[in-house]
């Protein structure tokens, strides 16, 4: 038994059984006595709503008098529930049958009682099973509602935990790019420090945003270049291939496509004479982010997370897989664009 037992819904269910029994009661004697039985068929209809109603609630106010013991599986509680159940509705038949038949002027003889008492306890095991599967199906619909929210909630903490791990990632990096720039010139050193505050002007106020507009993502990466240029100037070449329509109505994980690009610079040689040459581009519904590859010789420590995190809100979001297709002259990761309705049913 469920702890929250459904009282509403199983005496809405009980009152509904016990009209469709009367109506068929009410039919079927009139399909066999024809007009002749009518007063026999309304008669009869109503001893069986009345009997059938008042097993039904009787059952539930049983049930709900003792759900506190039903909910910790207390086998002697259950003894005296089943029993309770079984003695009130042969209570009911019994006195039920008495009065109308006194009422109609009849006798009820030992064998009528005996009659009633076995209608009796087959009625009452019908409706105990009826009850308990409602009462089962409604604690599994419970149950999955409560379920769904804790995965939920835990999908919301697993995502914003891989967010967070983000910006340290980014931010260690930048300033010890800044720490370069000021060494080598400071004038760029001034002009990266603009553009790196207006990143992270932009990538702040969408900290608590788990889905983005393509086009926002996109200007976020743009911004994310534009530093990037001013370190290495011609030794990097970027382009951008997304048609409008899909930039205006495509969404992606936020800071997902930032990490893409700041993992092929991390990871390659940038020369003027061999540029690193990254290309983001529309195909289909998908956006394919590739970069030429020329690894650096001596390799800079990575925890190897970033595709990884990538991966894992994908499927926290979306449950999309996201693409990885490397050979000898390119790396490129390919990741769906999402349909806002669809990231919302996570």
């Amino acid at each position: 038994m469920a702890a929250k037992y459904p009282v509403k819904k199983l005496s809405i269910i009980n009152l509904l059984f016990a009209f469709t029994s009367a109506l068929f009661i009410f039919a079927f004697v009139i399909v066999l006595w024809g007009t002749k039985g009518f007063y026999d068929a309304i008669s009869g209809s109503l001893l069986t709503l009345i009997l059938l109603a008042l097993t039904g609630l009787g059952n539930i106010m049983l049930s709900s008098l003792f759900k506190k013991q039903l909910t910790v599986q207390s086998p002697g509680s259950k003894k005296i529930y089943y029993t309770l159940t079984y003695v009130f509705t042969c209570l009911i038949f019994v006195s039920v049958v008495i009065c109308d038949n006194q009422l109609n002027h009849e006798t009820t003889n030992i064998i009528d009682i005996i009659s009633l008492i076995v209608i009796s306890i087959f009625v009452n095991t019908l409706v105990v099973i009826f009850h308990n599967y409602i009462v089962l199906q409604d604690a599994k619909i419970n149950a999955d509602m409560e379920n769904s929210k804790l995965k939920a909630a835990n999908a919301e903490a697993s995502n914003q935990l891989l967010r967070q791990q983000i910006h340290p990632h980014f931010l260690f990096n930048a300033l010890n790019i800044l720490k370069s720039l000021y060494k080598i010139d400071p004038n760029a050193a001034e002009e990266y420090l603009i553009c790196l505050s207006d990143f992270l002007r932009a990538s702040v106020s969408n900290n608590n945003i788990k889905i983005v507009r393509l086009k926002d993502e996109i200007k976020l990466c743009q911004d994310y270049l534009r530093m990037q240029k001013i370190r290495f100037d011609n030794a990097l070449i970027c382009t951008v291939s997304i048609g409008e329509l899909m930039l205006e109505s495509g969404f992606v994980p936020s800071f997902s496509i930032q990490p893409l690009l700041e993992n092929a610079i991390k990871h390659n040689e940038l020369t003027e004479e061999f540029p690193l040459s990254i290309n983001i581009k529309q195909d289909g519904d998908r956006i394919i982010v590739s970069n030429s590859i020329r690894l650096k010789n001596i390799p800079e420590a990575s925890t190897g997370s970033g595709l990884a995190n990538l991966s894992e809100r994908y499927r926290i979001l979306s449950n999309d897989e996201v693409q990885i297709k490397t050979n000898e002259t390119t790396f490129s990761v390919s990741i769906k664009v999402l349909d806002h309705k669809v990231t919302t049913q996570n």
